[in-house]
């Protein structure tokens, strides 16, 4: 068992960490409009559209 955690313990480490910040990051983005990060990433998005749309010619 020794053996096994001195050979593959960092990368063990390693993807523990990764599959961390993943969760991380999900839950912060969360699904619906009630997140902090998906409202202020659609509050930007919106800001953005129509301030294109301004300059944009129409079709």
């Amino acid at each position: 068992m020794q053996d096994i955690i001195k050979e593959y313990g960092p990368a063990l480490i390693t993807v523990v960490a990764i599959i961390s910040l993943v969760i991380i990051i999900k839950l912060m983005i969360g699904t619906d409009e009630s997140s902090i990060v998906g409202s202020a990433f659609q509050n930007l998005l919106d800001a953005f559209l129509s301030q294109l749309s301004s300059v944009m010619p129409e079709a």
